[in-house]
This record gives C-alpha cells, structure tokens and sequence, in this order.
C-alpha cells in the first residue's frame, strides 16, 4: 500500500493483494522504518457500520471507511477509487482517497508492478 499525504488530503493506492487483503480481514496495513528503530503504520480498515474517518495516534494513521463500500468496490472492476470528505473543528476539510494502484505506463526498472492492476491506458487491456 502507498500512501500520500498532502495537506488535508490523504492517499491510499492499494495493489490486488490489498484490497483482497481488506475486503476479507477487514484491514491492510503498511509500515515505514526509521534508522533510530522507530515506525509509523498507516492503515485502511473496513468498519462493519458507520461513516468514513480517519485519525493519527502516535506513530500510526489510520482511515476507515464502511465494510460495504469497500466490498463493493474492491468487486468491481471498473470502479478505481473510493473519495470521502470529514470536516475538520476548525472548518476545513480532511479529503480521504483510496484508489487501486495500476501499472505505470512507463517501465520503472527499480519498481516490482506484478501485484498492482493493469493499466486501463495500456495495450495489454
């Protein structure tokens, strides 16, 4: 899982194993290490009931969205991503973003793509 933060907006773009990993256990997590042995986690969680959210708690960030829309996105294969929008006490927005992540068009020789979607974009579609 890759993870982007921008702002107010976090990014989640998940290969084929994540959102299986997701759609069955509930959950996906990803880990970052640091020299000093220290970590930050970032995950997705599918919540049986409720709406969408997200929090930081020490050294981990985690969205949630519900266990439906997850499901119901990770099936199909013509929808790419899942976009909520959570205000924020001092009246801004926190934009969320989970996205399939698919294979660049470009080779990237230092990059392992066989686990992410094809390319809508590409010859091989």
């Amino acid at each position: 899982m890759k993870l982007r933060l921008l702002d107010d907006s976090i990014r989640l773009r998940l290969s084929r194993a994540d959102v299986t990993r997701v759609r069955e256990l509930g959950v996906v997590e990803g880990r970052t290490r640091f020299p000093d042995g220290s970590a930050f986690t970032f995950a997705l969680e599918a919540l049986p009931a409720g709406t969408a959210g997200a929090a930081c708690v020490a050294d981990r960030m985690v969205v949630w969205l519900p266990a439906g829309e997850i499901a119901s996105w990770a099936g199909d294969d013509t929808a790419v991503s899942l976009q909520r929008e959570i205000d924020l006490p001092d009246g801004g927005r926190l934009k969320l973003l989970v996205e399939k992540d698919f294979q660049c068009l470009t080779a990237r020789p230092d990059e392992d793509q066989s686990d992410l979607f094809v390319n809508p974009e590409s010859s091989e579609c």
